[in-house]
C-alpha cells in the first residue's frame, strides 16, 4: 500500500467544499490519509473521533458529495482519482471488492452504479461502462465482464444488446411500493419528490441521479443512523406538600391576633 496521499486543489477550493465547517475540512484530509489505494475507508468513525470531529461533519461530507457511504459503514472518497494516481508497483487492491462492484468512475469521480461490473484493476485503469479509459496506466486495457453485464440485464428484464432505459422520475405509488418492499414504512414519497425535484434530480456533488431506488435506500439508512433519542418523561411541576390543606385566611387571622 502506498504511504503518501495527495489532495487536489481543484476539489478543496470548490464552493461546495469551502462552505463546509472547518472541522469537516480537517476530517476530510484525515480520511484521505486513512483510505486504502482505491479510496475506501474502513475506519471512518475511529478517524472522526481521533481528530475531534462529529457525526454531523462526516454526514456533511456525504451530503456534499465528497464521500460515498455504504450500508456496512464503509466510506469511499468520491474524488479519489482526482487526488491520487498511485504507481502500479506500489498499488495494493482494496479488500472491499463487494463495495467496489457497486460503483463506477465517470470523469475520474466515483458514483454509484446500478450495474456492478468492474473490479479494482478496471477502475484504476479508467474502464467504465462506455467503455473509455479515464486514467492512464502502464498495463493493457482491461475488458468489462460480459457475463456480469448479461446477468444483470437478465435480472432486470433487459434483452442483451439493448441500451438501458433512460432515467424517469418515479411516481408517488412507485416510491411507496418500493419503500414498503424494503421495510421503510415511515418513508415520505412527497418529501422525496420535492427534495430531488428542487435539485433537478442531481446529487449534492453535481452528479445526476441514475437510480432513484439507491437514493431511497440511502434515506432509509441515514434515518436509521440519526433517529433522535427518546425524550425523558416530563417531570411534574413542583408542588408544596399538603398545599391544598392550608387555609390562608385562617392563618392570616392568627398572625394579626398575635
Amino acid at each position: 500500500m502506498a504511504k503518501r496521499r495527495m489532495i487536489s486543489a481543484e476539489v478543496i477550493s470548490s464552493d461546495a467544499f469551502i462552505t463546509l465547517p472547518l472541522s469537516a475540512h480537517g476530517l476530510y484530509v484525515h480520511l484521505n490519509v486513512a483510505a486504502d489505494d482505491d479510496g475506501f475507508i474502513s475506519s471512518a468513525i475511529r478517524t472522526m473521533r481521533a481528530v475531534g470531529a462529529t457525526e454531523e461533519d462526516l454526514q456533511s461530507l456525504v451530503d456534499a458529495g465528497f464521500l460515498l457511504r455504504f450500508e456496512n459503514g464503509i466510506y469511499l472518497v468520491t474524488h479519489w482519482f482526482l487526488h491520487n494516481q498511485i504507481k502500479k508497483d506500489r498499488y495494493a487492491p482494496t479488500i472491499h471488492q463487494k463495495e467496489l462492484s457497486l460503483v463506477q468512475v465517470v470523469d475520474k469521480i466515483y458514483c454509484l452504479s446500478a450495474v456492478p461490473v468492474l473490479d479494482s484493476e478496471q477502475l484504476r485503469d479508467g474502464t467504465t461502462l462506455d467503455p473509455k479509459r479515464l486514467q492512464s496506466g502502464s498495463g493493457s486495457d482491461t475488458q468489462i465482464s460480459k457475463d456480469k453485464i448479461s446477468k444483470e440485464q437478465n435480472r432486470q428484464g433487459k434483452g442483451e444488446g439493448n441500451d438501458p432505459p433512460a432515467f424517469s422520475i418515479p411516481s408517488v405509488n412507485d416510491l411507496r411500493d418500493y419503500a414498503n418492499g424494503i421495510g421503510y414504512f415511515d418513508f415520505n414519497p412527497e418529501k422525496f419528490l420535492a427534495y430531488y425535484g428542487s435539485r433537478n434530480w442531481k446529487l449534492p456533488g453535481g452528479m445526476p441521479v441514475t437510480d432513484w431506488r439507491l437514493q431511497v435506500d440511502s434515506w432509509k439508512s441515514r434515518e436509521g443512523d440519526y433517529k433522535p433519542e427518546a425524550s425523558s418523561p416530563k417531570q411534574p411541576a413542583w408542588k408544596p406538600a399538603n398545599q391544598n390543606n392550608y387555609d390562608f385566611e385562617e392563618l392570616e387571622k392568627k398572625l394579626i391576633a398575635n
